[in-house]
């Protein structure tokens, strides 16, 4: 019998437009076998790591706008070659690599739907 455990989390996302992000994730970024649901659903992924996406303008709107952006958190291996994939497929990274205190070297860029995407590995950190 298999033991009781969380395994992930994976927000159904709103976005502005549901082609145009499956397009975005992609081409600018190298995820692939993406499916769709009608034409309003839908997700994609890369590796391990899968993303749900539901069209709603409105909804993104809210969550991601001038005031604030929701944050997502993509944990990766090998963050260094991630970084320079990201740096040659010029996406704008809007907080370069580095290292923090809390034990993660991150960078961050936003997506085409206004997500504020922090990319982190895990370090041993010492002062």
């Amino acid at each position: 019998m298999k033991a009781k455990k969380f395994i992930r989390s994976n927000p159904h996302l709103p976005v502005k437009n549901l082609r145009q992000t499956l397009d975005f994730y992609r081409e600018n970024l190298g995820f692939y076998d993406e499916w769709t649901f009608e034409d309003k659903d839908g997700g994609i992924q890369r590796d391990e790591m899968r993303l749900l996406f539901g069209e709603d303008p409105d909804f993104t709107a809210v969550v991601n706008n001038d005031k604030h952006r929701l944050s997502l958190m993509w944990f990766v291996d090998n963050i260094d070659q991630l970084f320079s994939e990201f740096q040659g497929r010029n996406i704008k990274i809007e907080d370069p690599l580095r290292a923090h205190h809390y034990g993660l070297r991150e960078f961050a860029f936003i997506d085409i739907n206004g997500y504020y995407i922090r990319v982190a590995e895990g370090i041993n950190y010492k002062e």
